[in-house]
Order: structure tokens, then sequence, then C-alpha cells
């Protein structure tokens, strides 16, 4: 079959070490081409051949659940030529033994980690974390503006993670993250000084839905302090610095198991359902940067590309794990999927499309949400105890001891892990709960006596029941949405850590019952990552292979070449002494259907890549910027055009052609122009032509001189599609 090849015209790709030199006055393009016409070489499918195109052997389905307050990593191994429509959830697992876990060994919050760091204030701790980055790596690729760099070290904290978040010391200078920033938070003496920086809920930064807003301004208020103490880069830093620790301790379980050395890695990221295209492109960018710094395996040779990463979205992953685990629902039938987590709590309403394999249809009804998840029982619960001690600061503040160091003891230690997971709102036996704190006075009137805090059943019911009748109204208006469209919903199932909690799996069965006679509910914690590797092991009929995206690359074009110049300021080579624009050409662009081609062939038409190095020069290093954007599809204006103005650069391919003067095989020349005049300085021209083609989820560029492929590069592009594209 004939590849598709687009059909735009290149220009001209400059030089390394150009200066600009936007006074000079103006030429017309007309008396600038003058250059011996080169055209590209034909490039035949044998020199786009990869060498991982047909790579057969032992797999390892990896996938990373990134939550809002807790976090999972799950897996399956898989032989060579083993049939994957053999594997169900039950073989799938999921990594535990996370460092500092204080859970039960009963829970299956053991399969989850908080999703919460602490950074020491001192700009040295990655020697001592080993979270120094790779070379060339990129972390400021989420566009945060010159503001996160102001200094605003005395600005006033807002809590942003469910935890109180002062300027905080602990015991050690260590970075922290997971349970072991818990075991630290816990200690009242973290909270004496001001040396150490806590950060939960990040992964709202990337969220821009206005849900979240209030949220994401305290955040930014931590980040831009961090910022300023060149502690991080970014948000993505702050992501990649969690999900590095979080590949660690993945790749040390997988190894004591023998399931990592000879194995081929897929990565699958799990995103939520409203995530826009950058926010997804910030996480595959953040996983990247964590897989590089983690040494996991599955990174490109060249650094700037995971070798295969799927990413789908987090409803439908749920609803993958559950259905494989619910032979009840069939096709046809419809369910709304409540993912309750620490943060956020997300309702989506599907239809079953097809079961084998699972698929769904889009949404039935607008999905809904809110900020109800289980942290808020902590920040009741820390505000309570706040109340109740607040007279008795005196006794409490001894040392290192503050009052707010006490109350974050109390509630991770003893509610955070015991209280706010087995308490049962409706179990009216169960008189009050005790929180032991010494050097109490005793105050009846507040509760207090025998050094322990008593909280009544109806104080602690009080302290629920707010959260539980948001996420019961977020339920009610699924449902009672897809009833006004005729549609009947079978069954509701519950994800996510808070899914574990009594008090709402029974407060929502009875919600059910009083609504609409149901009584179907369903509840995992582990569903989001697990369900992520039986939706990775078949991709078949999944969405279009739609561009939601652009891709292009950076190229200099004579001034006046194209019409969408226009105004734009030039500059002058001062190699070869002519006038160009600097603009991008969007080869591939977004609303780019791909759906009825085969997964590798879409291509562009060849085109050719020139530059000019000066007569001295000792490197022939040529290097193509590539770029992304979620509006921009009209090529030839300038990169700082508005057209361009949320364009992102998301790659590098760089060719060394050193051996063409090593060789003797390039002569250094002025430029002539059509008038027969010499202009610029003798300089060296090479040239070369590229190939940039659509191979599965990524997008592979190839440098081609004298009949050979020089240079491959690939970038991911799956953040580019729906989630769920193969």
């Amino acid at each position: 079959m004939a590849s598709f090849y687009d059909a735009n015209s290149r220009a001209t790709s400059m030089t390394l070490e150009q200066e600009d030199d936007s006074t000079s006055s103006s030429a017309h393009y007309e008396a600038q081409a003058s250059r011996a016409t080169i055209e590209p070489e034909q490039v035949h499918d044998d020199l786009l051949k990869d060498s991982d195109d047909n790579i057969t052997s032992k797999r390892l389905i990896v996938s990373i659940d990134f939550g809002t307050t807790y976090s999972a990593v799950s897996y399956v191994p898989l032989s060579e030529n083993q049939r994957v429509d053999h594997i169900s959830s039950t073989d799938i697992q999921s990594i535990e033994n996370y460092p500092g876990d204080k859970n039960p060994a009963e829970s299956r919050m053991k399969k989850e980690v908080p999703t919460e760091v602490m950074y020491p204030l001192d700009s040295q701790f990655r020697n001592r974390a080993n979270l120094n980055r790779p070379s060339n790596t990129r972390t400021n690729v989420s566009g945060s503006d010159d503001e996160h760099t102001r200094n605003e070290a005395d600005a006033m904290e807002i809590d942003n993670m469910g935890y109180n978040i002062p300027m905080l010391i602990s015991n050690s200078a260590d970075f922290k993250w997971g349970y072991n920033m818990h075991n630290a938070w816990a200690r009242p003496a973290t909270h004496f000084r001001q040396a150490n920086k806590a950060m939960g809920r990040f992964k709202l930064l990337l969220d821009q839905s206005p849900a979240t807003q209030i949220l994401r301004k305290s955040l930014q208020s931590t980040l831009k302090h961090l910022v300023s103490k060149k502690i991080v880069e970014s948000e993505v830093g702050v992501i990649a610095d969690f999900l590095t620790c979080l590949l660690r301790h993945a790749k040390s379980q997988l190894q004591s198991r023998r399931l990592y050395e000879d194995y081929q890695v897929e990565m699958v990221l799990c995103v939520p359902a409203i995530w826009t295209q950058k926010a997804c492109r910030d996480m595959q960018a953040a996983l990247l940067i964590a897989m590089r710094t983690a040494d996991f395996k599955g990174v490109d040779p060249s650094g700037e590309a995971i070798e295969n990463l799927f990413i789908v979205s987090e409803p439908e992953a749920a609803a993958a794990f559950i259905l494989d685990t619910n032979p009840n629902i069939q096709a046809g039938q419809t369910f709304v999927l409540l993912d309750a987590g620490g943060g956020t709590v997300d309702a989506n309403t599907y239809t079953v499309s097809q079961t084998q394999p699972l698929r769904l249809s889009n949404e039935v009804v607008e999905p809904g949400g809110g900020l109800c998840g289980s942290s808020y029982l902590n920040e009741a619960f820390r505000t309570l105890l706040h109340e109740r001690l607040k007279t008795q600061k005196q006794n409490l503040e001894k040392g290192r001891d503050t009052l707010d160091g006490i109350v974050e003891r109390i509630m991770i230690n003893d509610f955070e892990y015991t209280t706010k997971r087995r308490f049962d709102i409706y179990d009216k036996h169960k008189m009050h709960e005790s929180y032991y704190c010494a050097n109490l006075e005793d105050d009846w009137e507040n509760g207090i006596w025998d050094s322990s805090i008593e909280v009544q059943h109806d104080q602690m019911e009080a302290i629920f029941t707010p959260c539980l009748a948001k996420i019961a109204a977020i339920m009610e208006g699924q449902i009672d949405s897809a009833r006004s469209k005729g549609i009947h919903v079978n069954q509701v199932i519950l994800v996510g850590g808070f899914a574990e909690s009594r008090s709402l799996q029974k407060y929502l069965t009875r919600h059910l019952r009083a609504l609409s006679g149901m009584n179907n509910t369903e509840s995992r914690v582990e569903a989001v990552a697990s369900g992520a590797v039986l939706r990775a092991l078949n991709k078949n009929d999944g969405p279009a292979r739609l561009m939601r995206s652009s891709y292009g690359i950076r190229r200099d074009e004579p001034l006046g070449s194209h019409k969408e110049h226009g105004s734009a300021k030039p500059f002058r080579d001062p190699v070869d002494g002519l006038k160009y624009i600097r603009t991008i050409d969007w080869i591939l662009k977004r609303e780019t259907d791909l759906t009825d081609l085969p997964r590798s062939m879409w291509k562009c038409a060849p085109f050719l890549c020139v530059h000019t190095f000066k007569e001295e020069a000792t490197q022939f290093l040529c290097q193509e910027y590539l770029y992304v954007s979620d509006s921009a599809t009209q090529s030839h204006y300038s990169i700082n055009s508005p057209r361009n103005r949320n364009a992102e650069e998301v790659g590098r391919i760089v060719v060394d052609f050193t051996f063409l003067r090593e060789q003797g095989l390039i002569e250094a020349k002025r430029e002539t122009l059509a008038n027969g005049k010499e202009v610029g300085k003798k300089h060296y021209r090479v040239a070369y032509t590229m190939v940039i083609k659509v191979t599965g989820r990524d997008l592979r560029c190839y440098a081609i001189y004298d009949g050979k492929t020089v240079q491959r590069a690939r970038i991911n592009i799956a953040s580019a599609f729906k989630p769920g594209v193969d």
C-alpha cells in the first residue's frame, strides 16, 4: 500500500551558533533566492525501519495511578508469545512494602502510597537524595511564567494537602516522600522551625477546572517559594521527584521477584478524563524525567522519549478492572463510576458498548465531581482538635513540641490510619473515640480527661456527614441526569482510597435504596492502576486516532518566501549574510485523522534541512527543534506570532556532520546572489534530508544523508490523542 504523504513545502533550516541582527536593512526574497537548487533525497521505506519494530520477548506492563492524595503501581509479567486474552484481574499484582507504611497487614491501602513530598530548603539536597536530573533534562516544560521566580519567602502559607503547610523542619535534612513524609509530619518537632517545605495534592497543579482554582492558588504559592529557593524548577519537577521515588521502589520490588532485568517494559499512565492535552503532556514529561532519574527501564537511548507509552483515562481503567471482576454487567448496561480519592471525587456515567474487550461509550451525561475526598475529613478533625486544645497550649508546648505538631501527630497516627477507615456512622454502639495526649489537664467541658481527648459518636458523625452527603449528591446527580435522558443506571461502582470507608459504603447504599430501589455498589481501592494494565493488554477497538495537537519543526525561512511572514522582524545570518524569518512548519496538524491508516503509515514528504557553519568551525552539529501546540495549524508564521503563542518545544534531533570536514568532503564558499554579487562570509553549508512519520503513539524523525539514515529521534505523542488510543 502506498504511504500517505503530507505535501507541505519545506524551507531552509539554519545553523547553531547564529546571532540575531534585527536592525539590518530589508531585502527582497527574490534577491536572496540565489542558492543552487537542492532537492531532498528520495527515501526508501527501508531507511525508516527501526530496530525495535518487530521485537518480541518477555514483556512487563507497568501502570501508574498518580492520584491527588494516594498513588499506586500495578503490573503483570508476560512470557514470550503469551496470549493476553488469558490474563485476568487475578493475574495483576500491585507494588507494596512502601517505606514507612504502617497500614495493617490486611488493609488494601498497603497497595497505595501517599502522594506527598517534603523538601529540605537546601538546594544541595538532591545530591543526598540522588535526585539530580540527568543531563539534557528539560523540567520547566509546563510554561510556568516568570512570577514563579519571585522571592516570596515571607508569604503566608495556606493549607493545600489536607495537612497544614507552614514552613517546617524534620529531624534530618533529607527529602521525604510517601509514608516517610507522613511519619515525619507526625513528629511534633517537625513543626518547630523553618527548614523544610511539604507539598501534597500537587497533581492539581495540572488541573484547569474551576472547582480546584482556590486550591491551585495555594499550591502555586508553595511552588513559587520552592522555585525561588532553587529547590524545584516547576510543577513538572515536583511530580517528577515523587515519581522518581515511586519508580525506584517499584524497581526494587520487581527485581526482588526477578521480574525486571530480562523484560521489555511498557508503561501505562492513568490520567483524569477532564485533563487537557497540555496536562497530559506535562504528566508524560514528568514520567520521562522520573524514569531517567530512577534509571527505570523503557527509556529510548536518546533520553528524549519513553519506548512504549500508553495513556488511559482513570474512569476507563477503573471500569475495566471492576467489570472484569463483575460478570453481572453486560453490554448495553449503564453504570456510574465514583472515584472517591483523598482530594477530589469524580463521577462518570458510561454505557458498556462491548465486553470482549471492554469498551465504553462516551459519557452518557456530563461528568460530575467535587472537592469532598477523604482529606477533608482530616481538615474537619484537625479543626476539632485545635478547638479542644487551644486553652492547653501552655501545657503542651514544651521543648520542640508545638500545638500544630501535636495535632498532626494525633491526626496521622490515630485518625488517618484507624478512625477514618473503620468508623461507621451507623454503629451507634460505639459511643466515642478516644485519643491519648500527654500533659493534658482535665477539661470536662471540652471532652478531655485522663490525658485523652474524647470525641462522641455524634461529633465524629458530624465530621463525616458533610463529605458523605456531597458524594451522595454527586452520585444522585448522575443517576437523575441519566434518567432524564431515558437511561436506566444499573450499578454504581465506587473506587479510590475513600472506597475503603465503611461509612461511605453504607451511606451510598442507603441512598441508592431510597433513590431507585438499587442496592448495587462495588468498591475497590486498586481498581485504577490494575484496570490500566487490563486495558493495555487489549488496545483494539479504542477511540479514533484523531490528533488533538499539532507537531512541527522550527524553520528559518528566507525573508519574503511566504506571505505569512508579513511584517515579522527578520534576522540576518552572520555567516551567509542573508535575512530570514524564524517560523514553525506544522507538519502533523491537529484534527488529522489517522484512524484508517496502518499504525506506521503516516509520514510527511521528505524535506531538506540546510545548516551553515563558520569557516573556522571545528564541529558541524546540525540541530532541529520539534514543537507542539494544541491550537496552531498554520505554517510559515513567525515563531513569535500570536498564532504560535502556545507552542512548546518537545524535542530535538542533533546530527553530527563533522566527518564531512575531516574527510575533505565539503568546501567553504561565500554566498552568491542572483545578480552575481557575493555576500556573507566564507562558510560551510551542510544539507541533508529529513522524514517524519507516526509509528503507533510516537513521532519518529529520520535524518538521511547520501542514501543512509544517519540519525533517528523519537517523540512520544500519546498525550496528543484521546486517552485509550492505540
